[in-house]
């Protein structure tokens, strides 16, 4: 029996050690990591509204102005340069833990990244590392290394992608060690830079299609929430069209959103209205981002910074109200409940009042 006992110990103990030690040297990023993570101390029941694309989705919504302003409770799910492919297994996770009224997908990666780009790996980890395992994080994993054997050594199981960060560890990374409280983490990163860029111009009314792969699962995201009762809102944040993002490769963006205008328009003519398309670059200056002025550009790969994100999720939260109304999009402002939402809004308020000092 001593025995038994001291093989069940050792064994608490070594998983124990293994958590401890996972949590330290997990990777942290805000490019999708920290998004994914803080999606599971989010209270129960307690997101109306995901959002779900690249990384322009949490630098360009406000989810704390979302709720603040219109009582939207929204989440930013978003990772660096967001595949379709990732968008279908994260509203997949999130709809295992929340039951989202409206999905807000960013068509951004879907049209820039064809075949011929050659980072289509690169940020992997961002997409990757924050899921927890199941058989839905196996699935994605499948989706993302289109049967590369590098790509499954390399990030399967997901300790052996960050298990040598020692040399990089931070202060957060120790605070992390027993677990955090994450719920009042809406996905949101505030960005104060500011950037010129030109205007942009939708510069062809020609239409191609994105990847054979980006089709596929745009038709697998329309299906799973018509299923599940779930509108579907297809837009894309806004950002510096058409920018070359690999040295000689030239940008045809423009010509992927107006077939994604057809595709919609098609779904709605045969009767299914759940899923409406918002082409911004159509009608910007309701908007009233300051493009060339820099304002509220943050960099050079065109996401807006905090002035340009308020001012987009002003926009969209009156678009989103407007177009669903407060039955579906209930405000809960007042509401108890939702009071992450609250300490959401003042870690926010936080980080831009520490910005306004640091520029003092």
């Amino acid at each position: 029996m001593k025995r038994i006992i001291a093989t069940a110990l050792s064994i608490i103990v070594f998983v124990s050690a293994l958590w401890v030690f996972n949590n330290i040297l997990q990777t942290k990023t805000e490019a999708g990591v920290m998004q994914m993570r803080a999606l599971y101390d989010q209270p129960k029941d307690t997101i109306d509204v995901v959002m779900l694309g690249s990384s322009h989705v949490h630098c360009g919504i406000n989810t704390a102005k979302l709720f603040s302003d219109y009582g939207i409770a929204g989440y930013d799910l978003s990772s660096a340069e967001q595949s379709l492919w990732v968008s279908y297994h994260y509203l997949k996770e999130i709809c295992k833990y929340q039951k989202p009224k409206v999905v807000v997908l960013d068509f951004f990666s879907a049209a820039a990244f064809q075949e011929d780009y050659k980072f289509h790996y690169y940020f992997l980890g961002d997409s990757l590392y924050g899921m927890k395992f199941s058989a839905n994080k196996l699935q994605l994993m499948n989706a993302c290394f289109d049967n590369k054997e590098e790509l499954w050594n390399k990030y399967f199981p997901s300790f052996w992608g960050y298990h040598d960060r020692y040399n990089d560890l931070e202060e957060k990374d120790f605070e992390a060690a027993f677990g955090n409280d994450l719920s009042a983490y809406k996905g949101y990163v505030p960005h104060f830079h500011n950037e010129s860029m030109p205007d942009p111009v939708i510069e062809t009314d020609e239409c191609k299609p994105p990847l054979e792969k980006s089709v596929k699962y745009l038709d697998k995201i329309v299906e799973y929430t018509k299923k599940n009762n779930i509108q579907l809102y297809i837009t894309m944040v806004p950002y510096a069209l058409n920018v070359e993002q690999q040295q000689g490769l030239k940008q045809e963006e423009t010509a992927r959103y107006n077939w994604l205008e057809n595709y919609v328009k098609e779904l709605n003519e045969s009767g299914d209205d759940h899923v409406c398309f918002d082409y911004v670059f159509k009608h910007l200056e309701e908007i009233g981002l300051d493009y060339t002025g820099g304002s509220d550009i943050s960099d050079g790969s065109s996401h807006l910074n905090y002035n340009g994100s308020n001012k987009y999720t002003d926009y969209l939260g009156k678009t989103l109200k407007n177009l669903y109304g407060s039955e579906v999009i209930p405000d809960h402002r007042g509401d108890t409940a939702y009071d992450s939402y609250l300490r959401h809004g003042e870690i926010i308020a936080e980080k831009v009042e520490n910005d306004s000092n640091n520029q003092q």
